[in-house]
Order: structure tokens, then C-alpha cells, then sequence
């Protein structure tokens, strides 16, 4: 089997689980370890450092304008240093937010459950700018599954997810953004994702490891993220079953999902450095949208796959990659509806006490 190197996202709920208990007091712990450099921070005056702590959540497709900008120098040529460098890959957004709020990471880029998440203890988390406006997670149904059916991709949502009752369903954890796709998808049709389907927490494997369980009978669907599913198809192990980018979910279209994110205090003691960094992004953006050849150049050498799989993902998915790191309130709403349905946050969080609309409009005009 083809090795390939992206691992799930993270997405924790927020107070409803013992595993989000701990986790939220493991982050207020760091917050109250951690206040006096909080306070230092926000009574310094600005400064014109270029040099950023910035940290990634992971590999993943949805994070390819980042790759893009530093493979074209476009962080160096916003006169950006960054501390460490290459940019440390956290392995999750769990392990990136004691991060931010040590203030060991000033600038994160992860995906905006993090942000949901991490902005119920901390008031000063902002959203900077978009990398990918679309839901990058795919439900693979294995082979058997599909014979056993007879559905298929074409077939209705509603058979498709009342074929799922009953059955084994991959995922990386609970309260991840691949379990929230189930409970969304469950909650629609009225069925209960507790009772109905059996999840079976992978961890935060590789999708070859998760691909692995599926051709192996382990369990019957997976939901992980692009490109799993095209894997999954040039491998003969199974066939792409739900998929919100390709359009299967109609209410899920134009969502925000991978963002970069960062503190209040940051923004004030390094504007200069912050705006450079939200340029260069939009730089890769344009460039992803305006040189196709060397785009799909680009696309190869991150993803490591075959031509006619990285063909396939672009095809796919290559379109969620937005014009511009701008945030619409838009994608923000579809982000926050899905998010509250799927039972990642317990309420809806308002587009302006997150998104730092200034800092961007300044960076970019």
C-alpha cells in the first residue's frame, strides 16, 4: 500500500464531554501559569520585530497555500523570519493550543473548530485569515460495504446515512470534526449518533493505518480527511461514500475550515509581522489561482502520490483553496451552524467578536 503522510484533525467538544473537562482545564492552567507574560504582552508598546513563532497543526491538503507560500518564498519576501524554522508540524490542534496560550506559538495555523474551541477560555483569540473554505472530510466506504447495499456515491444523502445505521464507522476520536460529520449527518435524519452507528476510535493515526481497517472488514465506513478518498479509489480499497467538497451536502458548501489564528496581544506587539504574514498567504492564494502549471507542480511534490491520484485531489479539492485569506461572513455562518449541529460547540459564536476583519483589511490593502 502506498504510504502517504497526513494524519485526522482534531476538534474537541466544548463542556460536554470528561476528555473536554480536562482538556479545558489543562489550557486554564496554562492560562493562569502564564499571566504575567499575558500582561507583559498587552502593556508592551508595538514593535517592528519580523520574527514570528508560528506553528501547523499538520500536513494536511487543507493547509497547501501555506506549503505554497514557502516553497515560492513568499514569507521571505515579506521580510518574515520565523522562530523555529521550518514551521513545527504540532501533529493536532489540541497539542497547538497550550501552545498559544504559553505564548510559545503567537501565530497558529489549524482549523476554525480550534479557534471555536480555544475562544470559550480565551476572549482574545482573533481569526486572521482563510487557507481553505471548504469541509476537507470524506466519508470511504469500503468495497463490501457498497456490494452489500447496492448504493453508491449518486445515491440519495438520506439512503446513504440510513445505510450507515447499525454499522462500524471509523473515526479518529470523539469529538473530532470526524466524528462531528457523523453526528451532523445523524442529527439531520433524526437518528442518534450514540445509539444508531458504532464509532471506532482509530486515534490519530495515518490514513494509511485508518485505509488499513477498512480493507481489513475492522470497520465498515471511515471519515477522514482529502486525500484519503481518492487513495482509497486508485488503491481498490474502497469508494468515496459522502463528500461535503464534492457537494453531497448542500447546507455544508462554502465553509470555512482551515484558518490562521492568533492572540489579541500579538496582533498589537507585532502588527507588522502579522500583516506580512496574512500578504504572503494571499500571495500563495493568487498564485494558486493564476499559475496552474506550476500549481500542479507544487501539488505533486507536497502530496507524494501518484499523477493520477494528485489529479484526482485537485480535482476534487483544489477548488476550496480560497482567492483571497478575506473571511465573508458567509463561510463563518455555514462554519458555525455545522459546528453547533454537529455538537462541537454548545452555542454560536458571533463573526465579529472572532474575526479580526481590520487586521486583514489593513494587511491586504
Amino acid at each position: 500500500m502506498m504510504a502517504f503522510h497526513f494524519t485526522a484533525e482534531r476538534g474537541e467538544y466544548n463542556g460536554e464531554t470528561s476528555m473536554v473537562i480536562a482538556r479545558r482545564a489543562f489550557l486554564l492552567g496554562a492560562v493562569t501559569t502564564t499571566a504575567s507574560l499575558a500582561l507583559a504582552s498587552c502593556s508592551s508598546s508595538p514593535t517592528n520585530s519580523m520574527v514570528l513563532k508560528v506553528a501547523q497543526n499538520s500536513s494536511a491538503f487543507s493547509y497547501f497555500p501555506i506549503f505554497v507560500a514557502t516553497q515560492q518564498g513568499f514569507f521571505k519576501a515579506q521580510g518574515l523570519t520565523f522562530d523555529p524554522d521550518p514551521v513545527p508540524i504540532t501533529g493536532n490542534g489540541a497539542k497547538t493550543a497550550p501552545g498559544i496560550e504559553a505564548g510559545n506559538i503567537e501565530v497558529a495555523i489549524g482549523t476554525i473548530t480550534d479557534a471555536f474551541t480555544l475562544s470559550r477560555i480565551d476572549a482574545s483569540i482573533k481569526i486572521v485569515g482563510s487557507v481553505c473554505n471548504a469541509f476537507l472530510i470524506d466519508l470511504i466506504a469500503s468495497n463490501a460495504f457498497l456490494s452489500a447495499t447496492g448504493l453508491n456515491k449518486q445515491s440519495p444523502l438520506e439512503s446513504k446515512v440510513k445505510a450507515l445505521v447499525g454499522k462500524k464507522v471509523g473515526i479518529s476520536s470523539p469529538g473530532t470534526a470526524t466524528d462531528g460529520l457523523i453526528t451532523y449527518l445523524f442529527r439531520q435524519y433524526g437518528y442518534d449518533d450514540q445509539r444508531d452507528v458504532v464509532k471506532v476510535n482509530l486515534g490519530n493515526v495515518t490514513p494509511t493505518t485508518a485505509l488499513s481497517a477498512l480493507s481489513s472488514g475492522h470497520i465498515d465506513i471511515v471519515s477522514w480527511p482529502v486525500p484519503s478518498g481518492q487513495v482509497a479509489e486508485a488503491q481498490g480499497i474502497g469508494r468515496l461514500f459522502i463528500s461535503p467538497v464534492l457537494g453531497d451536502i448542500p447546507a455544508m458548501g462554502d465553509m470555512l475550515y482551515s484558518i490562521i489564528y492568533t492572540r489579541q496581544p500579538v496582533i498589537d506587539m507585532k502588527p507588522k509581522a502579522v500583516a506580512a504574514f496574512i500578504r504572503a498567504v494571499a500571495q500563495a492564494e493568487a498564485f494558486i489561482r493564476d499559475e496552474p502549471k506550476q500549481t500542479a507542480a507544487l501539488l505533486t511534490k507536497f502530496l507524494k502520490l501518484d499523477s493520477h491520484t494528485t489529479n484526482a485531489v485537485a480535482k476534487a479539492a483544489l477548488s476550496a483553496m480560497p482567492a483571497s485569506p478575506q473571511i465573508d461572513q458567509h463561510t463563518y455562518q455555514v462554519a458555525n451552524d455545522f459546528h453547533v449541529k454537529a455538537g462541537l460547540i454548545a452555542i454560536a459564536l458571533p463573526y465579529n467578536a472572532l474575526v479580526a476583519t481590520d487586521t486583514i483589511r489593513k494587511a491586504l490593502a
